[in-house]
């Protein structure tokens, strides 16, 4: 507003013109002598031949005219312009208009008054017959100033500066709630360390105090997830140390009891089995989630032999329910952790062989995208499906979407966490989704680039 109005005041100050408005500007002397004789022709042949011949594009281009007699008393009153058929404002005015005939008519000049954006002008005239008249035209209303390039143009040169200002204001104003926005998501992505602003970048102000409050709130959030994570760690650790006593007595027990069939025995060994595979899968997702390098080196994998390899196994758990694992796998080479891809295939390719109705097979599903560089696994099953609130959450530690459903179904809740961490270890992503026609499938999507080591152990 302020550069609008800054130009519009310029150019009323130092008023300039286009070619074409200079061609058509008002000329007093050669509007005079158009009056005078439109006037003898009023009364020869009345107001229509007046008002015809002082509609005269050359002459008088917009705005009204009136013709008053020697009494200030209107006779005619019309456009002056043949494009234009209306009178604009003549009641409010017509006293003003009155006034300026008697004005000229007493002087005998010609007069010309701005008033507002309105300009009007006024002659005295003499007929031959001898009577007096008094010409008042309205030579610009408000209205017209739209009608010049003269106004468009200062519209252009003020709104030029004003949009880049304005756009220069918005991005001075956005970026630190873009940086904020941006560190938001690296935290929401697991980057626990991303801290909003370095000194000074953010100012004084509100977006300063609220940069410093994210900052806190992330060094909370921080401190939780680095204590639950080494509880978990530590806990899993100290547990270890019972678990392999307690083989160890079931096997001197097994030893002592060899020639007996123990149901007590059998139930205790299976427990204490069951209890070794979650501490292991729990010290494995720890070490994941905090960020720890793989105990293994990279090494070229062939997608489609460890795919099959892990088929092969599968189909064994998947006989049970009278299924199968089919699908088709396009092969590449891969630098990725073996046996950590392994675990995270095979996790999700059993998840799926859990929950598929008995009779129904499951897909596995390898393709190659060259254009994106990229590989993508696919695992599809029959089975119910997840809740889509809850897609994003199956890939979180000891997620269950129905009570004791995954205790049900002789899972842990750690598998698809585990697959996930893998996953992100090898820069890639993995997300589920429902199938039109039921069941849920899982997509892994791995980079044909090795994983970068350097980030998968920062992320602390």
């Amino acid at each position: 507003m302020l550069m609008l109005l800054a130009a519009f005041s310029v150019s009323e100050i130092l008023p300039f013109s286009f070619r074409q408005e200079r061609k058509d500007e008002f000329d007093p002397e050669v509007a005079a002598a158009t009056l005078a004789t439109a006037t003898n022709i009023y009364e020869q042949q009345g107001t229509a031949a007046f008002l015809s011949h002082v509609q005269n594009p050359s002459t008088i281009h917009h705005g009204s005219i009136y013709l008053f007699d020697q009494n200030a008393a209107l006779l005619v009153k019309g456009s002056a312009s043949p494009v234009s058929k209306y009178v604009w404002g003549f009641e409010k005015y017509r006293p003003i208009f009155a006034e300026m005939a008697r004005d000229v008519m007493q002087s005998g000049h010609m007069e010309l008054l701005h008033s507002g954006y309105r300009t009007l002008f006024a002659y005295p005239l003499q007929t031959a017959t001898g009577r007096r008249y008094a010409a008042v035209l309205t030579l610009s209303e408000p209205y017209q100033r739209f009608l010049y390039s003269r106004f468009w143009f200062n519209f252009a040169i003020a709104m030029l500066p004003a949009a880049l200002v304005s756009i220069l204001i918005s991005l001075y104003l956005t970026r630190p709630i873009r940086r904020l926005r941006a560190t938001a998501h690296r935290l929401a992505e697991g980057d626990l360390g991303a801290r909003a602003s370095p000194s000074g970048f953010f100012g004084g102000g509100e977006l300063g105090d609220l940069a410093h409050d994210f900052d806190v709130m992330a060094g909370r959030i921080q401190l939780l997830m680095t204590a639950q994570r080494r509880f978990v760690a530590d806990v899993s650790h100290e547990l270890g140390g019972p678990l392999t006593r307690m083989h160890l007595a079931l096997a001197l027990l097994r030893r002592r009891f060899a020639e007996t069939n123990s149901e007590e025995l059998e139930r205790i060994e299976r427990e204490t089995n069951k209890l070794s595979g979650l501490v292991q899968q729990l010290l494995l997702l720890a070490g994941l989630e905090a960020g720890a390098c793989p105990a293994e080196s990279l090494e070229p994998v062939s997608i489609r032999s460890l795919c099959e390899s892990l088929i092969e196994d599968a189909n064994f758990e998947a006989a049970h329910g009278n299924g199968h694992v089919i699908g088709s796998r396009e092969d590449v080479t891969l630098l990725v952790y073996p046996n950590l891809l392994r675990r995270a295939i095979d996790n999700v390719l059993r998840n799926a062989i859990r929950y598929a109705p008995a009779g129904t097979d499951v897909r596995l599903d390898c393709k190659v995208d060259l254009a994106l560089q990229k590989v993508v696994l696919e695992v599809t099953d029959c089975g119910p499906g997840v809740p889509e609130s809850m897609l994003s959450d199956i890939f979180q530690p000891f997620f269950r979407t129905a009570p004791g459903r995954e205790s049900s179904s002789g899972g842990t809740g750690l598998g698809l966490a585990i697959a996930g961490e893998a996953v992100r270890v090898h820069d890639g992503t993995i997300a589920a989704k429902n199938q039109e026609n039921g069941g849920l499938e899982v997509i892994i999507t791995l980079p044909l680039r090795p994983p970068t080591p350097s980030m998968v152990c920062s992320r602390a």
